[in-house]
């Protein structure tokens, strides 16, 4: 198995409270308000706190239709949450895995910063394409944004 890590920042304006919450203790009632039509269905098992089990179903047409992500841990005094996607043809064929490592830090502006740290556990030698990498970057800056933005305005 091989291992490959890439680390997205997304700067916010938003306290690192108030984004914590909104990408992760409250993410299941805030993505249908902020982004409606991301998903298309959400099937949850467990109470939201480590090895609940979310079943995603994105809509038609994209690359990418299906995911299975379980929560490891939530620290919400350090505003840390971590997850392993464990199913899905997100997984394509050659990924065992995609571990996840988010932490969101507040900034001296009263904003804050969320750095994902991303470990695509890989079969075999396989390496994760740049081009998916990138895409999945813009996919996850997009849909932040728009919590982003659902925040600012509620």
């Amino acid at each position: 198995m091989g291992a490959q890590s890439h680390v997205l920042e997304i700067s916010s304006p938003v306290s690192a409270e108030k984004i914590f919450h909104g990408i992760v203790l409250d993410v299941d009632t805030v993505i249908p308000k902020a982004a409606p039509g991301a998903y298309k269905s959400v099937e949850i098992k467990g109470d939201g706190g480590a090895g609940t089990i979310r079943n995603i179903t994105l809509p038609d047409g994209g690359p990418v239709t299906t995911m299975s992500i379980r929560t490891d841990a939530v620290d919400k005094e350090a505003l840390k949450y971590d997850s392993t996607v464990i199913g899905g043809d997100i997984l394509l064929d050659f990924i065992e895995s995609i571990e996840t490592h988010l932490q969101v830090v507040p900034t001296a502006d009263g904003g804050s910063i969320t750095k994902t740290t991303a470990i695509f556990h890989t079969k075999g030698g396989a390496v994760v394409p740049e081009e998916n990498i990138k895409f999945a970057d813009e996919q996850n800056t997009a849909l932040f944004k728009a919590i982003e933005a659902h925040l600012i305005a509620n």
